[in-house]
């Protein structure tokens, strides 16, 4: 994370705070998730620590992994 000075955030003027309201830009880069992984990261909860939300994601794609290659080795229905 980057931060930024506090004496600049409450600078007069300051274009981001007005009207007791900060406005704050981020960009999230979701980099090699798959998009249909993205619903379960999103719904990952935030408070947690980073090393716990990426043991959880690497756990869903092994599962959905799992869950398609037995999806694949199954015989087809008549």
């Amino acid at each position: 994370p980057k931060f930024f000075p506090l004496e600049m955030i409450q600078q007069e003027g300051n274009p981001y705070v007005r009207d007791d309201t900060m406005f704050i830009k981020i960009l999230v880069d979701f980099g090699d998730t798959p998009k249909t992984l993205l619903p379960y990261v999103l719904s990952l909860n935030p408070g947690l620590p980073t090393h716990v939300q990426q043991t959880l994601i690497k756990r869903e794609v092994e599962r959905r992994e799992q869950q398609q290659s037995d999806k694949q080795l199954q015989p087809p229905k008549e």
